[in-house]
């Protein structure tokens, strides 16, 4: 197979067979392709949300350091290649390379033909996110990398990426309610789905979660002999802040990022907690120095980034209801007292109705858009809930095909105002191609 027919092969299965609560499919497509989880030092991360900027973070500071670092992260938002890459650093800065068109070819025939083997003997097929995952993992091992950072695609104990016997570090990030139908009804039921990652004699890192998953978090880690380091919202104190940058304190120590989002400082925080760990797990290049230069130049797409300055336009990845919390925190500490014109897509297995109670009162005009992909929400659907929770205070309220059409529906009409795209990973990118930009 080419690229486009390897890649077109996986979308069909992602399409026909979904996903998969198990373990035993992807483990025995590893076995069958000689184990590579196994052959390369793995940092894994689990959590609801922050799982791309901590891991973002994490890479830039050891790439800095001197590593050549590997990331397997889901979902890509410009191209399919984004979801295996490689990140090295020097005097110039972070250098980034994505998987290239051959490589996937290759990996995928590959990885198909063994999926077909293991059809035949009349066994399960693995889903198309097993065969990726099993295919980031071998080429991690193909380029030799140093480590890699590999992230969850949803839950932790049954995700596919869970396969790893040993990996050098467990990152548990923020912890809500998403995926309820698949991970449970409650927050301790999500966080215990999440601690499935956890190892024996594995060192854990975690941002401190709600107190009813703290003493489930400790258990676990007690009961698997893992070193358990927390990191506090206490232990970070704001320096100053925009949109341009964010500063703060840590152990005495300032700090800038280039990402904004008032939420990155936990993200932040929790990559200096993983980057201390790392250090005493035998990473010792890392450094103050690279850790400092790493944060003012990392930059992860569709978080809180503004994309355009005439008209001014941020995109915003919170398609649940904490991030869209966390979005609503931002824009009230950035812009005081401001309201926004929303463009909005979100899928509908999503709990979309607390997403608009959260965000639209700062709302004073409002898109919505179909968010592409099966599970997408129809747009006039969305404009419909979005009328009743305002209850009339928001008096415009349209419903539109996609971004394209919304944005030039704002300019046609001579509305001014900040302009807020959030929702759905799925169609952050349109934002970008509508403005020519690219990552």
């Amino acid at each position: 197979m080419n690229y486009r027919e390897a890649t077109d092969y996986i979308e069909k299965l992602q399409t026909e067979v979904g996903s998969d609560l198990s373990l035993k499919q992807i483990k025995y497509l590893a076995d069958k392709v000689g184990n590579p989880e196994n052959k390369s030092r793995i940092i894994h991360i689990a959590g609801t949300n922050g799982k791309g900027s901590v891991g973002n973070f994490i890479a830039g500071i050891l790439a800095m350091s001197g590593y050549t670092v590997g990331r397997y992260v889901s979902p890509a938002l410009f191209d399919y290649r984004e979801k295996i890459q490689k990140i090295t650093g020097n005097i110039y800065g972070l250098q980034k390379e994505y998987i290239s068109e051959q490589e996937v070819a290759d990996n995928l025939t590959y990885l198909i033909e063994k999926t077909d083997e293991i059809r035949k003997e009349g066994k399960k097929a693995p889903t198309a996110f097993e065969i990726e995952t099993v295919m980031a993992y071998k080429v991690f091992a193909d380029w030799k990398v140093d480590v890699a950072i590999v992230e969850t695609g949803m839950g932790g104990r049954l995700d596919a990426t869970n396969i790893v016997e040993k990996p050098v570090l467990s990152v548990i990030t923020s912890i809500s309610m998403d995926h309820m139908d698949y991970l449970g009804d409650t927050l301790l039921a999500i966080a215990k789905e999440k601690y499935g990652i956890i190892k024996n004699r594995v060192p854990v890192v975690a941002i401190e979660p709600e107190s009813e998953c703290l003493e489930e978090l400790k258990y676990t880690c007690r009961r698997h002999d893992a070193n358990l380091n927390i990191f506090s919202r206490d232990d970070i104190r704001p320096y100053e802040f925009s949109v341009d940058k964010t500063s703060f304190i840590y152990e005495n120590e300032k700090f800038t990022l280039s990402q904004a989002g008032i939420f990155q400082l936990d993200n932040a925080g929790l990559a200096l907690e993983a980057a201390k760990v790392l250090y005493g797990s035998g990473f010792r290049l890392i450094n103050k120095q690279s850790v400092k230069e790493a944060f003012k130049m990392c930059r992860w797409p569709g978080r809180f980034e503004v994309v355009s300055h005439d008209p001014y336009v941020i995109v915003d990845g919170a398609h649940n209801p904490d991030a869209a919390r966390l979005l609503k925190y931002s824009l009230s500490a950035y812009f005081p007292g401001e309201k926004f014109i929303y463009i909005i897509g979100v899928f509908k297995d999503k709990d979309y109705e607390q997403i608009l109670r959260t965000t639209l009162p700062r709302a004073k005009r409002v898109y919505t858009i179909n968010a592409p992909a099966p599970r997408g929400l129809e747009s006039e659907q969305l404009a419909e809930c979005a009328a009743k929770i305002s209850d009339n205070k928001i008096k415009h309220i349209e419903a539109k095909h996609n971004v394209r059409e919304a944005l030039s529906s704002i300019s046609r009409d001579g509305v001014t105002g900040r302009i807020v795209v959030f929702g759905s990973l799925s169609f952050l990118h349109e934002v970008y191609e509508y403005f020519g930009k690219g990552y």
